[in-house]
């Protein structure tokens, strides 16, 4: 594909730049916080100083970022926050950049794509694995050791020139990209999309285009193969080894290859041949969080979630057994937004 131009002007449209400001700005917590009335009382000149930086190729994260230690999945992680300002103007940009990166990426990658959730490449895995038994026998599973921390900011710089010829946006990206002294910032809304295109380009497209694998699948940096034998999976993982450390990233250890009889515990789920249950962790986390929730509005809440995750797997006996309700449908459980 040849780079792609104009997405400054894109970026600046007064419908993304408003539709930006009001999604930054969702709820009433941050509409009530001291930064959220502010910005509010100044809406439209808000909109215009930063549709005008964003022109001109000058926008900087002028507020800098406090940052927020956060457990996610058993594991510390330190997140930075932004400014609501910043946030809207980082929005705004990713919005429309995103939309032109997903045309880049293969269908079967997932993770901040939007229409591309970890229930859309689950149904994915499901649906080959049905269709094509003996091609699937065996899976390959690994994970990139501390991927955002670890990952090269100028290959990313370099990955974004060859899909924008927009040299102001170029700019802006690259300033993204080097906010933190090394690797990438976890809690900007940049790094997502942006490492997803460096995976894309040195992983994605060798194994589907240029080796023609089938059954390849990637949720951010986490990823599946599945093959007919070992023999066949062992000569992808040294290929996927590669090309991951030929960016300057490793595989972590606990990288294994096994019959998809054992069960492939990918994407907050334990996928076996012929069903799926949700993943322990998530269910213990749950049941830890119905045991502490006195508010019957936020209890409402909680089952609602794990309904999200429960309705797309065999887990009917699970969820009567955790929350007293049976599924049925969402509008039953009471809960509005």
């Amino acid at each position: 594909m040849r780079r792609e131009g104009y997405i400054i002007e894109e970026i600046v449209a007064y419908p993304n730049m408003a539709q930006s400001f009001d999604q930054v700005l969702e709820g009433k917590r941050r509409k009530r916080s001291r930064q959220g009335r502010w910005l509010l009382a100044h809406r439209e000149e808000v909109i215009a100083e930063l549709s005008a930086q964003i022109a001109d190729g000058s926008y900087t994260i002028a507020g800098g970022y406090r940052e927020r230690t956060i457990i996610e999945g058993g594991k510390e992680r330190r997140i930075q926050v932004l400014t609501m300002k910043d946030r809207i103007a980082v929005h705004a940009i990713m919005s429309i950049v995103d939309e032109h990166l997903k045309r880049r990426f293969i269908r079967t990658t997932s993770a901040s794509i939007k229409g591309r959730g970890s229930h859309d490449l689950k149904a994915y895995i499901e649906r080959n694995i049905r269709e094509h038994p003996e091609e699937t026998q065996f899976c390959y599973k690994f994970d990139i050791s501390k991927f955002y921390e670890s990952v090269s900011q100028q290959t990313i710089i370099d990955c974004v020139r060859r899909i924008f010829k927009d040299e102001k946006l170029n700019i802006i990206l690259e300033r993204f990209t080097r906010m933190m002294p090394t690797g990438v910032s976890i809690g900007l809304r940049s790094s997502q999309g942006l490492c997803n295109l460096l995976l894309s380009v040195h992983l994605d497209h060798i194994l589907k285009d240029h080796l023609g694998i089938p059954f390849y699948y990637r949720y951010c940096d986490d990823g599946v193969v599945l093959a007919g034998s070992k023999e066949e999976l062992w000569k992808i993982r040294h290929i996927i080894h590669e090309c991951v450390e030929s960016v300057g990233l490793k595989i972590k250890k606990n990288e294994r290859i096994f019959p998809i009889t054992e069960n492939i515990d990918f994407l907050g789920y334990v996928i076996y041949p012929k069903h799926a249950l949700i993943r322990k962790r998530i269910k213990k986390k749950f049941a830890r969080k119905m045991g502490k929730v006195k508010s019957r509005k936020r209890r409402r809440v909680l089952i609602a979630s794990f309904y999200g995750m429960a309705k797309h797997a065999q887990c009917n006996n699970l969820f009567y057994k955790l929350t007293g309700t049976e599924m049925r449908s969402f509008k039953d459980l009471n809960v509005a937004y």
